[in-house]
């Protein structure tokens, strides 16, 4: 992660937790690590490193003065986004000298495997304390 004096493609976990800022955002780090999936002294880590780097920030959080909400920056998105479309590029390298038909198994397989994965990953977080 390279911040604000330039860009590098963003790791896994920082992609991860980026995605859900944006997507889901602002949040505050217990529910941000729900998404992720992680425990909360592992998105502070994350949140700490992605705050370094000028990828979030922290602002107080309207509802509860004592707690933060974490917040995309400018430089963030665009990290998002640049990451975003260097995976979408490597896919499509990969797949496209795929004939067709394998194609179309494979993002049917993977679209059956995500969603019991993602219902059972919800299951067990509604289940959690």
């Amino acid at each position: 992660m390279a911040g604000q004096s330039g860009f590098t493609v963003l790791d896994r976990p920082a992609y991860q937790t980026l995605l859900r800022i944006v997507e889901d955002g602002p949040l505050r780090s217990t529910a941000l690590a729900k998404l992720v999936g992680v425990d909360l002294s592992v998105i502070s880590r994350q949140v700490t490193s992605l705050e370094h780097v000028g990828f979030v920030h922290r602002e107080p959080d309207p509802a509860d003065a004592r707690a933060a909400l974490v917040t995309v920056t400018d430089a963030g998105r665009e990290a998002y986004e640049k990451t975003r479309q260097a995976r979408t590029e490597l896919l499509q390298e990969v797949l496209g000298s795929w004939p067709e038909h394998d194609r179309h198994e494979f993002e049917r397989l993977l679209t059956n495997f995500t969603s019991q994965l993602e219902a059972a990953i919800a299951e067990r977080l509604a289940a959690s304390p």
